[in-house]
Parts: structure tokens; C-alpha cells; sequence
């Protein structure tokens, strides 16, 4: 016998009379059938029938898959829980990739399966396939990243032309924006003074139609005056008048808009200027300072495209085509220029730059830290000339003669630098300067005598001068310098200026820091011969307006030598209020005359030269003077 477990699994057909009638689901099922009587129950104590006899006489009936319809499909089981592993941990080395969500399962397939690609079957993860795996082997790409294109070497021409570019748009974008400012206050501007033309003609309208009225009311009336006056008696009708004729009012002007005007844009620079700093910037510029004039300073700069003359405010240059000469003269540079400049010639209509030929001649003095040195002229002179005519190198002869007089300067200094010097020429410039604070008066005084013509009357006062004065002391110290200049100049030779220069230059580093700064403003004062002569001239200057003020006295009347406007004295005897005797201690008779006036003036010969006669004589001579004119 056939076991019912492999028929009831349909592996083995069911024996005879086990056969069963196909059910179907859909089928209704035959109402149950109750007979009238009851089987008698079986009892518990029979055996029992066996379950597996029914299943294995029943043969298993499957549904026809051409005819009946698909099962439904079974509901989806729930996912089982997941246990931790290495291979489904996210951070292990060994585990493979999650699998995707699973469709919606497809319907049976009613035909052979289809073939299934290498790409299909590649998406079942392994371990040669997940990407945490380390078994993994990554597929080929399918694309690729396109290189950066090669960006164009960029030189230093380049970045200067982009930074050049960078700055002249700033400054065009600032220039636009000023300019942009400037229209709008001259916008502001024009329409204010628009609206003030306006409401001044509206003024002048308005003032216009007031008199036109006035007007036209003074004719009405008038015409009634007049038509009163010639009213005939008869009762015969009189053509009426002819009304006034009143002027219409002035059309308004017609409004004219503003015209805005563009402010002018900044003029260019000179050409010069530009020069100046092109020259300035050459790294080959020779830089020498230089004096003009007495107090004149600047910078003489000179490369080999030209000349700059640079001093404390403005300056100016030249090509060297434009410079015709250079001499050494005296020990200064004479420079001789001839270039096309221009100048602002401003008319009452407008203001314009005209054109012209700048022809000059300037003399210059080298100067080496603070002090002239005129030897070094010639040399300067002979680098410049070939700098001029395009032969100058830095091993040339003009050049290396300019090294070897710039070192004798330094070392002429260092061989006469010797205490022997500076005391001697202290102690001459002090004798010289109190000889003088004395002498210098009495020249003045004699030269400033004036005596009256004999036999006339006369008297003549006049101020006298001594050595406690400002100008008596300004004039010692101008005669001192020249005197002491002159006095080493001849005995020590050039060696004193040397010592001079090289003292006003700081050279002088030896000794004590007060006998250093007194030798170096001895030699400052020295060196300055024009200042000196300058202040012993001004001093004699300065005596001339005293030296005026010499009184002549006669029987006309007292009056100066020359009489100065508003504080000049001429006055006549009957101007005289008083002539008193007044006490003079230092005089030759004791006694002094004062002279009084009817202002409150009043002059004295007390601390006064006196010539023509003494004291008393003046006292005798002024008194009856006096007495006859106020008779």
C-alpha cells in the first residue's frame, strides 16, 4: 500500500474508490441533507478511524491552468527580524549592500521564461559587488570630468597693464563722480538764479499792470471832466466821446529753459612736471643742492635724459636739447635754457593758454650739507656738458675728476682741522666787533656834522650818537666778519675757508659740544659776506632818518634840516609859549636850553651837540627872539 502522505502531497496516484469530485471555489455548495433518522452514535470505546486511509484513497485533483483564473496572491509576509551581524552592520568591512525594496510581484508567467542579461544578474549583491565590501570591484566608469582649460601664462607687463587699468578706472570713476557733483551744484545754482529772475519779473509785471491801471483811471476821469466842462445848452444830442485807449497789459516772456554748462575738465599739466618726476625716478639721477640768489635753495638733479631744477614749492625741467649752454664762472654754474613753455592769458571774455619761447640764464652754487662749496663748480659743469652731448659714463673723465675733488673737499678739512684756527679767529672777530661798537658812532657823527655859515647867528642842535645803540651794535657785527674774513683769507689762505666750510658742515667732531657750536656759528657768520656787508650798510641806513632831525635855529624861527611830514618841527618865534634855562650835569657851562611851543611840543639841547655858540649865547639869542616876535 501506497503511503498517504505522498499521495496527499500528489507525488503518488490515490488507489481505487479514493477518488474525489473536483470542488470549486466558485461552485455553490448542495444543501445538507437531513434524513428522519439518526444514526446511532458511535461510542468512544470503538476505534477510531485512521486519517491518512481517507487521504491516501483520495486522489488529488489540480485546477486547469488554460481555464480557471489565477489564485489570489498571498499576502506578503512580514519582514523577520533582523539579526547583527558582520555582514549586515553598516560600518563592517564584510557587509554587503542592502537589498532594494521588492516590487509588486509580477504575474505568473504564462509563456517560457525570458533570458536574463549579465547587467540584470550583475544588481544581486555579493560580496564582489557591494560597495562596503572590501572584495568589491568597482565598475568601469562611463564618463570623466573634462580638464580645466589651461590658463594663459600671465607676465609682469600683464599685471602692471591690469593694475595700470584698475587704477585709471578708479580715477575715471572719480573724476566722473566730482564731475557729476560739480553739474549738480551749477544745476542747483542756475535754477536759483532762474527763480529769482522770475519773481523779479513777475514784480515788474505786476508793478506794470498797477500803473497801466492808474493810468486808465486817470483817463476816465479826465474824460468826464472834459465832458462836464462842454455840455451844450441846447437839448441837441452830442456824439459821445471816444472811451481812452488803454494799453494792454505786456505779454509774459516766454519761459526759457536753463542751460546746464559742463564743468571744464582739469587742465593738463604742464609737460615739465612730467619731466621733473621722469628724472626724479631714473635710476641713474645725480642729486646735487644748489643756491641762487641770497636766500634761494633747491635741488639740481640731472640724468641722462635731461635737467630738473627742484625747489621747496615748484620747480622745473629741461631736455638737453633744450639746455645751449653750461659754463663755470666764478664758481657757479651758468645755465642757459631755451624751451617752449606756455602761459594763461586771461582776457575780460575768457581765459586761454598761450604759447611762448622761455628763454633764461641761471646762475647756481653747489652746496655739500648746508655750505657753498664754489670748487666744485667746474667739475659739476664738465659732467653736464657731456651728459649734453651723450658721452657721459660712470668712467669717464669728467666724472672720475668730480670723485677725486668731491674726496679733496673732506680731506683739505681734515689737514687744517686745528684748535689754532678757531681761537684765533674768535679772539680777532671779539677785538674787531668792540672796536667798532665804539668807533662806529663817532664816524657816524662826523659825518653827520653840519656846522651854520659863519657871522650868521645861527645855531644848529643835533642828536648824538654812541655805542649803546641797536645800530651801532648791528653795524660792529657786519664790520667784524668782513675784517676777520679778510684778515684769515690773507694769512691762513684757503685753508681757512676750508675749515670754515667743513665747520658749518658738522665735520668738526672734537672737543667740548659748546666750543663746537660757537665755532660752527663763528664760521657760519664767516662765510656770509654778503649778510655782513648787507648789515653794516642797513646800520648806516638806519642813522639817516636821526641825522635828519638836525634843528636850525635863527631869528626867522626853529625848523629841521629837512622837515618830515606830520612830526617835522618848523615853527616860528610867535609859536613859542616859553624858553627856559634847564639843569644839563655833563655839559660844558652846566646848563641846558628848552624851548616850549603852543601844541605842547618842546625841544632841548641836553644830551644834544650844540654848535654855532654855548648854552648861554642860545639862552640870550632865543629869549629876545621870542620877546620881539610876540610884541
Amino acid at each position: 500500500m501506497d503511503d498517504p502522505r505522498l499521495v496527499a502531497l500528489g507525488l503518488v496516484p490515490p488507489p481505487p474508490g479514493q477518488e474525489r469530485a473536483e470542488e470549486t471555489p466558485d461552485a455553490p455548495a448542495a444543501p445538507a441533507f437531513t434524513p428522519e433518522w439518526q444514526p446511532v452514535q458511535q461510542s468512544q470505546y470503538l476505534p477510531q478511524p485512521n486519517p491518512f486511509s481517507a487521504a491516501a484513497s483520495t486522489i488529488p485533483e489540480y485546477p486547469d491552468p488554460f481555464t480557471s483564473p489565477p489564485p489570489a496572491a498571498p499576502p506578503p509576509a512580514p519582514p523577520a527580524p533582523t539579526v547583527p551581524s558582520i555582514f549586515n552592520s553598516p560600518n563592517s568591512p564584510f557587509a554587503f549592500a542592502p537589498r532594494a525594496s521588492a516590487p509588486a510581484a509580477p504575474a505568473p508567467p504564462t509563456t517560457a521564461p525570458e533570458w536574463v542579461s549579465a547587467a540584470q544578474a550583475a544588481t544581486v549583491p555579493s560580496p564582489f559587488t557591494s560597495p562596503n565590501s572590501p572584495f568589491s570591484v568597482a565598475p568601469a566608469p562611463t564618463s570623466f570630468t573634462p580638464a580645466a582649460p589651461a590658463a594663459a601664462p600671465i607676465t609682469k607687463q600683464d599685471k602692471k597693464a591690469a593694475l595700470r587699468a584698475i587704477e585709471e578706472g578708479k580715477k575715471a570713476a572719480k573724476l566722473a563722480e566730482e564731475n557729476a557733483v560739480k553739474a549738480a551744484k551749477i544745476a542747483e545754482e542756475d535754477a536759483k538764479r532762474n527763480a529769482k529772475l522770475a519773481a523779479a519779473q513777475a514784480k515788474i509785471d505786476e508793478r506794470e499792470a498797477k500803473i497801466a491801471e492808474r493810468q486808465t483811471k486817470e483817463a476816465e476821469r479826465e474824460a468826464q471832466k472834459a465832458a462836464k466842462r462842454g455840455r451844450p445848452t441846447a437839448q441837441t444830442a452830442e456824439p459821445a466821446p471816444a472811451p481812452a485807449w488803454v494799453p494792454p497789459p505786456p505779454a509774459p516772456k516766454p519761459f526759457v529753459p536753463p542751460v546746464f554748462t559742463a564743468p571744464l575738465a582739469p587742465a593738463k599739466p604742464p609737460a615739465y612736471l612730467e619731466l621733473m618726476a621722469t628724472i626724479g625716478k631714473h635710476p641713474a639721477v645725480m642729486r646735487k643742492d644748489v643756491r641762487f640768489g641770497l636766500f634761494g635753495r633747491a635741488r639740481l638733479e640731472l640724468a641722462p635724459i635731461g635737467i630738473a631744477i627742484v625747489g621747496l614749492r615748484t620747480g622745473t625741467a629741461y631736455t638737453w636739447s633744450e639746455v645751449k649752454d653750461v659754463q663755470a664762472n666764478r664758481g657757479r654754474l651758468v645755465i642757459k635754457t631755451e624751451a617752449d613753455r606756455e602761459k594763461l592769458v586771461k582776457t575780460k571774455e575768457s581765459a586761454t593758454m598761450q604759447p611762448y619761447v622761455e628763454k633764461l640764464t641761471r646762475a647756481l652754487v653747489v652746496s655739500i650739507d648746508g655750505a657753498t662749496e664754489p670748487g666744485l663748480a667746474p667739475y659739476v659743469a664738465k659732467v653736464m656738458q657731456d651728459m649734453r652731448a651723450q658721452t657721459f659714463n660712470y668712467h669717464s673723465t669728467s666724472w672720475l675728476e668730480y670723485e677725486n675733488a668731491m674726496e679733496r673737499v673732506r680731506g683739505e678739512f681734515s689737514e687744517h682741522d686745528d684748535p689754532f684756527v678757531p681761537a684765533v679767529a674768535g679772539a680777532l672777530f671779539a677785538f674787531i666787533f668792540f672796536a667798532g661798537l665804539f668807533i662806529l658812532p663817532e664816524i657816524v657823527n662826523l659825518a653827520s656834522d653840519i656846522r651854520p655859515p659863519a657871522g650868521s647867528g645861527a645855531f644848529v642842535v643835533q642828536p648824538r650818537y654812541s655805542w649803546f645803540d641797536l645800530r651801532s651794535f648791528v653795524m660792529a657785527v657786519g664790520l667784524s666778519a668782513l675784517l676777520t674774513r679778510l684778515v684769515l683769507r690773507l694769512g691762513l689762505g684757503s685753508s681757512a675757508l676750508a675749515w670754515a666750510r667743513g665747520s658749518v658742515r658738522g665735520w668738526h667732531t672734537s672737543g667740548p659740544l659748546p666750543l663746537r657750536i660757537a665755532s660752527r656759528e663763528l664760521a657760519r657768520l664767516l662765510l656770509g659776506t654778503s649778510v655782513a656787508a648787507g648789515a653794516l650798510f642797513l646800520g648806516f641806513a638806519a642813522f639817516a632818518p636821526t641825522v635828519a632831525t638836525t634843528l636850525v635855529i635863527d631869528n626867522s624861527g626853529l625848523r629841521e634840516i629837512v622837515p618830515l611830514p606830520i612830526v617835522g618841527i618848523d615853527k616860528k618865534w610867535s609859536e613859542v609859549t616859553d624858553v627856559q634855562r634847564s639843569q644839563g650835569p655833563g655839559r660844558l657851562e652846566g646848563i641846558g636850553v628848552t624851548v616850549i611851543f603852543s601844541g605842547g611840543r618842546w625841544i632841548t639841547t641836553i644830551d644834544h651837540d650844540l654848535s654855532g655858540g654855548t648854552d648861554s649865547q642860545l639862552l640870550k639869542s632865543a629869549t629876545s627872539w621870542w620877546q620881539n616876535a610876540t610884541r
